[in-house]
C-alpha cells in the first residue's frame, strides 16, 4: 500500500490559484509512488472548485473534502483528517509555527514551501524556489532545507523540449499578472503596451475575476484559467513574456522564453532582486510605479536587444531527487 501524502494549498478567485497550481504540479511528481490527497479551503465557494478538481485529477490526485465555515474551522478539520503515517506538506504564507507544531504532532513528517521566511518554522523539510540559504530562515537543527529556481515544481508539459528562438524582433507578448490581479495591473500594462506599440499581439493569462476591457482589439487574446498545454503554446509563441518575479517566470524559465519581470508584492522582492542582479530577465522594477516610469521600462524591454535568454537551469533533473526526497521521509 502507498504512503498518503497530504498536500494543502488553500485557493480561490479571491487570492489566486498560485501556489495550488504548483503545489498540484508537486503532486503529479509524487503520484506514482504516494497516494496524494490534496486538501485547499476556498473562502469564496467553501468547497474546492471545478478548476482545482480538474487540476487535482491531472495530477493523478484525490480530494480531500473537509467542511468548515471559516479558515479556523477548517484548519482544525485538517488537523483532525490527518493519519500518523502521513507526509504534510503546507503551502501559503500564514502557516504559523504554532499550526505546523500542532500538524506535525499528527503525521509522520511535515513539508513547508514558503519563500517568504518571516516565522520560524518546525518543517521536517522547507522548500523554496527563490534564491534563499538555509541561513535567510528561521529552522530547527534537524530541518532540511532546499532552495533556489532548481527546486520548482513545473508541470510536466512545461519539461518537454523548448523551441529555439529568433532574437531580432518583438511581435507577440504574453502578460500575465497573476490569478488575482488586486491592483488591476493586467489592464494598466495593457494600455500601456498599446500606447508604445499598437501592432504587438498579446495573450493574456489570467484568471476569472482579472478586469480586462480591450476585448475589441483583435490583437489582444485573453485565456482565463488555462491548462498547462495551453500556457505552453502561448509561451513557445511568444517572443516574450512579461510577468511578476513568480513562479510563472520559472515556467517561462523551462520553455526558454525571455521575460520581462517586475515586482508588487513583498514576496516577489527577494526574487525580483537577485534575477535583476543575476541577468536573468529584464528588469520592469515596482510594477506598482507611475505610468511614465512603467512606461519607459516597458518600451525597453520591447527592444530586440534588451531580450535576455533566460537562465539554463535543469529543471527536469531535480524531480527525482524531489521524489528521494518524499522516498527518505
Amino acid at each position: 500500500m502507498k504512503r498518503r501524502v497530504v498536500l494543502r494549498a488553500d485557493a480561490a478567485r479571491s487570492i489566486g490559484f498560485g501556489h495550488f497550481v504548483r503545489t498540484m504540479a508537486l503532486a503529479a511528481y509524487l503520484s506514482r509512488d504516494f497516494d496524494c490527497r490534496v486538501a485547499s479551503f476556498n473562502p469564496d465557494l467553501l468547497r474546492i472548485s471545478d478548476y482545482q478538481l480538474g487540476l487535482i485529477a491531472e495530477a493523478s490526485a484525490t480530494p480531500l473534502h473537509l467542511e468548515a465555515a471559516d479558515r479556523d474551522a477548517y484548519d482544525a478539520a485538517f488537523v483532525e483528517s490527518l493519519d500518523p503515517e502521513d507526509i504534510v506538506v503546507l503551502d501559503n504564507y500564514y502557516y504559523t509555527t504554532e499550526y505546523q507544531q500542532l500538524v506535525r504532532s499528527r503525521c509522520r513528517a511535515l513539508v513547508c514551501i514558503d519563500d517568504v521566511h518571516d516565522r520560524h518554522f518546525v518543517a521536517d523539510v522547507v522548500m523554496t524556489f527563490c534564491p534563499l540559504k538555509r541561513d535567510d530562515f528561521s529552522l530547527e537543527e534537524y530541518t532540511r532545507f532546499f532552495g533556489g529556481p532548481e527546486w520548482s515544481f513545473l508541470r510536466a508539459p512545461f519539461l518537454t523540449p523548448s523551441p529555439s528562438r529568433s532574437r531580432d524582433y518583438v511581435g507577440r507578448v504574453v502578460l500575465a499578472m497573476g490569478g488575482a490581479d488586486p491592483f488591476r495591473l493586467t489592464d494598466r500594462v495593457i494600455s500601456l503596451l498599446r500606447e508604445i506599440n499598437a501592432d504587438i499581439h498579446l495573450n493574456i493569462l489570467a484568471g476569472p475575476t482579472v478586469s480586462v476591457s480591450h476585448l475589441d482589439d483583435p490583437r489582444i487574446q485573453v485565456i482565463r484559467q488555462a491548462d498547462a498545454r495551453r500556457i505552453v503554446e502561448l509561451f513557445d509563441s511568444a517572443d516574450l513574456g512579461i510577468f511578476p518575479a513568480s513562479t510563472v517566470c520559472m515556467e517561462a524559465f523551462a520553455r526558454r522564453l525571455p521575460v520581462a519581470a517586475g515586482h508588487y508584492v513583498d514576496n516577489q522582492v527577494e526574487i525580483y532582486h537577485y534575477g535583476a542582479e543575476h541577468g536573468w530577465f529584464f528588469p520592469l522594477g515596482s510594477l506598482l510605479d507611475d505610468d511614465d516610469a512603467l512606461r519607459q521600462r516597458l518600451s525597453c524591454a520591447l527592444s530586440p536587444e534588451c531580450l535576455i535568454s533566460p537562465p539554463p537551469v535543469d529543471f527536469a533533473s531535480r524531480r527525482n531527487d524531489i521524489i528521494d526526497i518524499f522516498k527518505s521521509l
